[in-house]
């Protein structure tokens, strides 16, 4: 069905189909091609994405896939029942490099400064995130408060009613913690925006042997310190977490674009923010279906479980890299502040 309907569309022939970062890929005379589900996106969103791919390659990016129209030029098709955009892989040559995330991330946020300015792009959370977050916290109260209300609960049911006080606490401490920062820096003092992605991880790209695929999708503007954020937070929720992985990731970023105090203060005020405790509980509900809720709860279970050691690098994380929080005049959360 699959090589069926990608023929069909395309006049594409697959080979050697594989799993990338958790996307379908296949070749087709030796040129790469990757297959992401459109999840309803818009034709102006598509063609937002479009935008932003040529300026960042106008501004020397050379890693972000190609679009491939289907033989009748529109942007997706139906394959194997669901809607997707087909992108080609252009082929790199050069030197084999030990490419590192962290260096590359900082990279691309400096060709992605700007946009703004030429282009009224849809997805804009620069200098929002106070209030994003409130509409969030907002929000999962009123789930709260409906779950509350139900007879029957299951076990996600009572670990969401069990653990949201906590994680609204620690939403509230972020909100403060932002909000303190853009008033003392007032609206001009909060850093440049770049082009971001709503959730970066190091599966956002797919890597190569000398460089890393960049996929367009879920690009947003913000602060570049969201995606640095998200990327030190996908490492401290694992099981073995290394603080030292963290702290290489930082000093390769550094050594492209160097973090001001304010960057410093950002990059905090985004790790405080629960974001994966949100979003897990907004993924179970919003899933209607019951294939896939044990996943959930699973998930859900093995957070809750990691918060020790996300609380313990909150605490420990200024005085872990060295940096003189007192004589940059950084504030700490009260409660996060280590013992001594």
């Amino acid at each position: 069905m699959f090589e069926r309907d990608v023929f069909h569309h395309y006049q594409l022939v697959c080979e050697d189909r594989r799993s990338e970062s958790g996307y379908r890929t296949f070749y087709c005379k030796g040129n790469q091609y990757i297959v992401i589900p459109q999840q309803q996106m818009s034709y102006e969103k598509l063609q937002e994405m479009m935008y932003i791919s040529d300026y960042l390659q106008q501004r020397g990016e050379e890693n972000i896939p190609v679009l491939q129209p289907t033989i009748t030029n529109m942007p997706s098709a139906y394959v194997d029942g669901e809607s997707v955009i087909i992108f080609k892989v252009e082929p790199k040559k050069g030197e084999h490099r030990n490419f590192e995330i962290g260096s590359e991330l900082a990279e691309f946020h400096k060709r992605g400064k700007g946009l703004e300015q030429y282009y009224p792009v849809e997805q804009i959370a620069y200098g929002q995130w106070p209030l994003l977050w409130i509409n969030r916290v907002d929000e999962m109260h009123n789930r709260y408060a409906e779950i509350s209300a139900r007879k029957q609960k299951n076990d996600f049911d009572q670990l969401f009613l069990t653990t949201f006080p906590y994680y609204e606490g620690m939403a509230e401490n972020a909100i403060q913690y932002i909000t303190d920062y853009q008033l003392e820096r007032g609206p001009k003092g909060i850093g440049s925006a770049a082009i971001c992605y709503d959730r970066f991880s190091e599966r956002s790209w797919i890597r190569t042997s000398n460089s890393f695929v960049k996929l367009p999708i879920g690009w947003v503007i913000d602060s570049p310190m969201r995606d640095l954020a998200e990327c030190i937070r996908e490492k401290i929720y694992q099981p073995e977490f290394r603080s030292h992985e963290v702290l290489q990731l930082i000093d390769d970023y550094e050594k492209v674009k160097p973090l001001s105090k304010g960057a410093w203060r950002l990059l905090y005020g985004r790790l405080l923010f629960p974001s994966q405790y949100f979003d897990t509980v907004d993924e179970h509900y919003n899933n209607e279906r019951d294939i896939g809720k044990e996943l959930y709860v699973r998930r859900f279970t093995d957070l809750i479980s990691y918060e020790k050691q996300n609380e313990y690098f909150l605490k420990s994380f200024y005085r872990s890299i060295g940096l003189p929080v007192q004589e940059l005049n950084i504030p700490m959360v009260d409660w996060l502040v280590p013992m001594i």
